[in-house]
């Protein structure tokens, strides 16, 4: 059988391609997968027990089997850091009477019209975080951008799921905003909006808390650091950082 396999951030830029054709006899399972494109692209290899592979925009596990026609995908680690594990009414973002929002945003995230879509006469509290490009990371001074990329579909996916789980465990919640940033953000600019209303704070602060986990381990969306001088690397990627194009 043969299979397109998507690549994205660090992983695309290794491999020179966004999308991989591989053959593996029938039946093969993501296990034979790994290891076949570890073979056939080297610059891959070493990278490859730190990518997690998604079928038909679920997480798949080496035992899984693979049939020619699904979407198969590699995902390098997301902005948040984990390893495998234009809500301006653009396509994905998601509003309901339930005052939940969710989406990806191509360009500045709109705080404040997020934030009182979910708000009502009956809340009390409102919590939020919201992420910001600072000019350093841990080890490393001088960053004067982020470039955030995704495998959008699923990770719209994700955000409802995310967001629908955290309204289980919090019913106590009246709204909830879980919505990320893509593209060049220069320093100061937002990156992610994540926020939760309810009558009492205490409720809020528990989702807000609970929705910014998930999303930091699950949403596939990739983070690439950008310096002065022009080089860049991935965050989450060993090795991954380049020179100046």
């Amino acid at each position: 059988m043969r299979l397109e396999v998507r690549t994205f951030g660090g992983l695309a830029e290794r491999a020179g391609l966004a999308t991989l054709v591989i053959d593996l006899p029938d039946a093969s399972d993501v296990g034979e997968l790994r290891r076949a494109i570890a073979s056939r692209h080297p610059a891959l290899a070493p990278l490859m027990p730190r990518v997690a592979v998604s079928v038909d925009l679920e997480l798949a596990s080496d035992a899984t089997v693979l049939v020619e026609g699904v979407e198969v995908a590699l995902l390098p680690p997301v902005a948040g850091g984990a390893g495998p594990s234009d809500l301006q009414e653009s396509a994905g973002a998601h509003a309901e009477a339930d005052l939940t929002v969710t989406g990806l945003v191509h360009g500045r995230l709109d705080v404040e019209g997020t934030l009182a879509r979910i708000g009502a006469s009956d809340v009390g509290a409102t919590v939020s975080f919201l992420g910001t490009v600072r000019d350093h990371a841990e080890d490393l001074d001088g960053v004067v951008q982020l470039e955030y990329s995704a495998y959008e579909s699923m990770a719209e996916r994700e955000l409802t799921a995310i967001a629908a789980e955290v309204r289980l465990a919090h019913p106590e919640v009246r709204g909830l905003a879980l919505v990320h940033a893509l593209g060049v953000l220069d320093v100061g600019a937002h990156t992610i909006l994540v926020a939760a209303s309810s009558a009492h704070r205490a409720e809020a602060f528990d989702a807000c808390r609970a929705a910014l986990e998930a999303i930091k381990t699950r949403v596939p969306v990739f983070k690439r650091e950008v310096t002065a001088d022009g080089s860049h690397r991935w965050v989450g990627l060993p090795d991954a950082g380049l020179p100046p194009s």
